[in-house]
């Protein structure tokens, strides 16, 4: 399908939910930054999935009435581009609309070549309504039309339709659907009787022969669809002299409309416009070939007019002439300009084909390349602000910075949080290592640790608070996403941590770098400080406790307080009690060490 249809989608949905819920459905179904041009053919699977992502993100429809609504949008959509006053004049009732859609649809090919249109007929009629034959070679788009037929008939008619499916069922040509469609027909009329034949007395009857010099690419056929007559130019055409005697459907693919092709039907549809391609493909040289040598190119021929049934004769006459969009197209057939009916709009067709193509085509070019470097631009945007959201993140957690960008006023973000765990750890002997190594050495180093102390954060879906001058990191569990199981978390980023340290060097002398980690759990209270460079800050007395556990710790070993010890005794992680000690500011207090798992303990050392 073209992207007129797409854009339709992409216009309503972002003017009714926005840019946002547009952008998640794009990614939903994996078009991220994806930008819908008029001219490019995307896959026919593309509006399905989008009413089905319409339909699990925004929740207000079923994917059928997404479909539909997306149906009706694009009728609202397309006077964009003027086909809306096709419309108004296509029929001043509703009933000859749906009579000349497939003709509507004819005529657009010309704009989109590519175009793969349903077949509409009615084939039944009254004053209540009619039975309109839905013929198309896509599945699924039952809907979509439904909502066009009842946006049609509202926006451009002024009347209300109902739809109801009748039957449906799968044909060569794709999938047929009958609908019934329910509104004041109030131009139908019942034929009474015969109506009166009009014959000039003073013009003679038009002879075979003169209608067939007007129309030399003309075609008669009998009710049992058999080729009685060619014009004389087609056998030329078709470099064959065999059409005659033969059956129609053996040498003639019907293209248009979507019908089963039978003489009930043909007869029935003579105000449709038809479109046959001969089935075999014809070779020949083309006239701007010249010289010999030159290999024979196979092109496919199409025909299309109008049918007519010849009540004098008893047969149809398929008063037709060669498709031709073009210059190109009239040499690739081996046709001259003077091959043409003077009698419509053939030559005319081809010369302003000829004088539009070329800008038509660089006005495409165009289009597709600048929808290519907007999508282009839409995805480096896309990456950036990643990286934005990724640095913001590191310093603000993602659930408050979500509520700030969306306006929250920062005093608001604050939270109570009753019970968290947190972690401080420390380089040992920081300052003397401070005292020995040069400043570039010193932030190396600080960079060093603090680099690899990040990588494990977020695999143990803890928060990092921040980072002090003197090599302190501060963690947080159960902040600001709350929880149960905070402790485990920080227990387990604890061990990690003491694990990882074996592997960091000290810059001056080459010797392992030595940490003292504490933890405490408690309440908090946790926002946002400042306005310029805002920073997510917790405070209460278990992070002053937590503090105080890091550093009355011992080097190399996690000091876990009694409440931290409470949410772990029953895990499985290795605790052994230091005892009872003084603790500046908080008293004698119970606490205890956390041991590595594989870790044999030296009670001895304990203390």
């Amino acid at each position: 399908m073209y992207g007129m249809l797409l854009e339709s989608v992409q216009y309503y949905i972002k003017t009714d939910h926005g840019e946002d819920i547009w952008r998640a459905v794009l990614e939903h179904v994996g078009l991220k930054n994806a930008v819908f041009t008029t001219h490019v053919v995307y896959p026919d699977h593309v509006m399905l999935d989008l009413s089905k992502a319409c339909s699990v993100l925004v929740g207000d429809r079923t994917p059928e009435e997404y479909l539909q609504y997306f149906g009706q949008c694009f009728v609202k959509f397309f006077s964009h581009y003027g086909y809306d006053k096709i419309v108004r004049i296509s029929g001043r009732h509703y009933r000859d609309f749906l009579k000349e859609i497939d003709n509507l649809h004819e005529n657009m090919r010309f704009s989109f070549p590519h175009m793969h249109s349903p077949s509409f007929n009615v084939s039944k009629e009254d004053g209540d309504g009619c039975v309109l034959v839905y013929r198309s070679r896509r599945q699924g788009f039952m809907q979509y039309v439904v909502g066009q037929l009842c946006e049609c008939a509202s926006m451009f008619y002024g009347i209300d339709v109902t739809v109801s499916k009748i039957t449906q069922k799968t044909i060569d040509a794709g999938y047929c659907t009958k609908f019934r469609l329910n509104f004041i027909n109030s131009a139908f009329r019942e034929k009474v009787g015969a109506m009166s034949q009009l014959s000039p007395s003073q013009f003679s009857t038009l002879s075979a022969n003169t209608l067939f010099k007007i129309f030399p690419f003309c075609i008669v056929f009998d009710d049992s669809l058999i080729i009685r007559h060619t014009g004389a130019s087609l056998p030329m055409l078709l470099e064959t002299d065999s059409l005659v005697g033969s059956e129609l459907l053996t040498r003639l693919l019907i293209r248009r409309p979507l019908i089963d092709c039978t003489w009930s039907n043909v007869k029935r549809l003579q105000r449709v416009t038809f479109e046959f391609q001969y089935r075999s493909p014809v070779h020949r040289l083309s006239n701007a070939s010249g010289g010999s040598g030159v290999k024979p190119q196979a092109s496919k021929v199409l025909l299309r007019g109008q049918v007519k049934f010849m009540e004098d004769w008893n047969m149809m006459v398929f008063l037709c002439a060669p498709l031709v969009s073009g210059l190109t197209d009239l040499e690739k057939m081996g046709l001259y300009i003077s091959d043409l009916n003077m009698y419509d709009n053939s030559r005319q067709m081809v010369m302003t084909g000829w004088q539009h193509s070329s800008v038509l085509e660089y006005s495409i070019e165009q289009q597709v390349k600048q929808s290519d470097k907007i999508s282009g631009t839409m995805q480096k945007l896309d990456e950036w602000q990643q990286k934005s959201n990724m640095l913001l993140y590191n310093m603000i957690p993602e659930s408050i910075a979500q509520d700030l960008k969306a306006g929250v006023d920062p005093i608001k973000t604050c939270q109570v949080f009753e019970d968290v765990t947190i972690l401080f750890s420390y380089l040992v002997d920081f300052t003397l290592i401070c005292t020995r190594g040069t400043p570039m050495q010193i932030v190396q180093c600080v960079n060093n640790i603090f680099t690899v102390f990040d990588s494990v954060v977020d695999k143990h879906s803890c928060f990092k608070v921040e980072t002090l001058g003197d090599a302190v990191y501060m963690v947080a569990g159960g902040v600001p996403d709350r929880h149960p199981n905070h402790a485990h978390q920080v227990a387990g980023l604890a061990l990690d941590l003491l694990r990882l340290s074996k592997e960091l060097k000290d810059p001056t002398t080459g010797k392992c770098l030595q940490f003292r980690l504490g933890m405490h759990s408690g309440g908090v209270v946790g926002g946002v400080i400042g306005r310029r460079m805002p920073q997510y800050c917790l405070f209460g007395d278990t992070v002053n406790t937590a503090s105080r556990m890091q550093s009355h710790g011992k080097p190399g070993k996690i000091h876990v307080s009694e409440q931290s010890y409470g949410h772990l005794e029953k895990s499985n992680f290795k605790l052994v009690s230091r005892g009872t000690i003084a603790v500046k500011g908080k008293g004698t207090m119970q606490t205890y060490w956390l041991m590595e798992g594989g870790d044999s303990v030296d009670t001895s050392n304990i203390n």
